[in-house]
């Protein structure tokens, strides 16, 4: 990638010398495995030159078009060979001058990228603390060895390997597949007839393993959204998630801020804190998630990034802090200013019946309601609406916000009444509502 062309298209990249840098841009090189769009654009809007490093198989050509077309320097790269990939970080950063390497994308690719930005020492946080975060079984084992929030595990190498594991934590458990996300696979096994249930549900994704049997934890759930600065984390929000019924474990909506009393808050983002610190986490966004049993909060998992399903934007529409740009103006040497909430916001995700789609009704005299932030609904007529097993199959969103809670659920409540689906020609409402 020496030419001087950006290494997709054979484009020349204008003023680039031989080793592939622009002297004339001055700019601080920041190399981004996986950016958004919008973090490229808040990344420049800070001061950064931005290169980006995407798999063309993760988001359609449409959207990779735009990233290239946003981004100072952009190149593909296949996430599926991590080697592949750790060379491609090296010769691109060491070509353009990069003196960060950072992800903040999906967990996959993580740890691959922050071990080559140790390598060109280039890195903002270490890839121990990042492999922390996207490996459950490593978390556990940290959590348990440090004493922090107790809770019984296993893993379990094999889907063959599952059953003993469950037999030995004792029914109730949750098993989560190890390396899917989204809550894909994730699994309340309440009673040994839920083998048959559960293989099922395997089978769906081809997955075999590894797997993390652990106890069921009963309680409340919440996001703890924080960001970190030189190893210091700073709880952004606490967000209350409303899960579907068991046995899947699917999000159907979240609201911000989260209704909790002074005591519990300041244990569920002492858990937290604590967390990252054991962890070494150094630089960014954390999303951790957590259950205020009987015992107290207990971590359920972490990601070193933001929180996905809209958090980001239900915390700036309660405190109008802009979560994104906070990362690179950190990043810049700007310490983030955590404003307290003035508002309360929540997405809910949609759920129709499964079945062919004859029509959509109510979609744009919902969106042009003045409290209406998004609106999204996946289906269309002649479509089939799946059922609903994991995050991906959701069948659409919306985010609104009130200056109380009681408003943006009555507001919510009448975006749910104006949206019809009709499925196999019985008009259906939405299922569900945040609490």
């Amino acid at each position: 990638m020496t030419d001087g062309t950006d290494g997709t298209d054979g484009t020349a990249v204008p003023n680039v010398e031989a080793d592939g840098t622009d002297r004339a841009d001055t700019r601080p090189r920041l190399l981004m495995v996986m950016p958004y769009r919008q973090f490229v654009r808040k990344a420049q809007a800070e001061g950064y030159w931005v290169g980006a490093i995407w798999d063309a198989r993760l988001e359609s050509p449409q959207y990779l078009d735009d990233v290239r077309e946003l981004a100072d320097f952009f190149v593909l790269a296949d996430f599926e060979d991590h080697g592949q990939l750790a060379r491609t970080i090296r010769e691109v950063a060491k070509e353009q001058g990069a003196s960060v390497v950072y992800h903040i994308g999906r967990e996959e690719t993580m740890v691959t990228a922050y071990e080559a930005a140790e390598e060109l020492g280039a890195e903002l946080n270490p890839a121990s603390a990042v492999r922390y975060l996207a490996d459950k079984h490593a978390m556990r084992d940290l959590l348990a060895g440090r004493d922090l929030s107790p809770v019984a595990f296993e893993a379990a190498p094999t889907r063959r390997d599952v059953p003993g594991a469950v037999e030995r934590i004792g029914l109730p458990v949750v098993v989560k597949p190890s390396a899917l996300a989204g809550s894909r696979g994730v699994f309340l096994w309440q009673d040994p007839e839920d083998l048959a249930v559960w293989t099922a549900l395997v089978d769906e994704y081809g997955y075999d393993g590894p797997f993390l049997v652990e106890e069921y934890l009963r309680g409340p759930e919440f996001s703890v959204e924080t960001l970190s600065e030189d190893g210091r984390h700073r709880v952004v929000g606490i967000t209350a998630k409303v899960l579907g019924p068991p046995p899947l474990f699917v999000e159907a909506g979240h609201v911000h801020p989260a209704p909790l009393s002074d005591g519990d808050r300041a244990a569920i983002e002492r858990l937290t804190t604590d967390f990252l610190t054991a962890c070494g986490y150094r630089f960014g966004p954390a999303h951790t998630e957590v259950i205020l049993t009987g015992r107290g909060p207990r971590i359920v998992e972490s990601q070193a990034r933001l929180g996905g399903d809209r958090i980001p934007r239900l915390v700036e529409l309660a405190t109008g802090l802009d979560v994104e740009r906070a990362i690179f103006a950190s990043m810049a040497g700007t310490p983030t200013q955590v404003p307290a909430p003035t508002a309360t916001a929540l997405v809910h995700f949609f759920t129709f019946p499964s079945g062919r789609v004859d029509e959509v009704r109510g979609v744009e005299e919902a969106r042009r309601l003045g409290f209406v932030d998004e609106l999204s609904i996946r289906l269309r007529p002649g479509d089939t609406a799946p059922q609903v097993r994991d995050s991906k199959s959701r069948h659409g969103h919306v985010v609104v916000s009130g200056a109380s809670p009681e408003e943006a659920r009555a507001r919510l409540a009448e975006v749910l009444a104006t949206v019809e689906v009709v499925v196999d020609g019985v008009p259906s409402r939405a299922a569900g509502a945040c609490a």
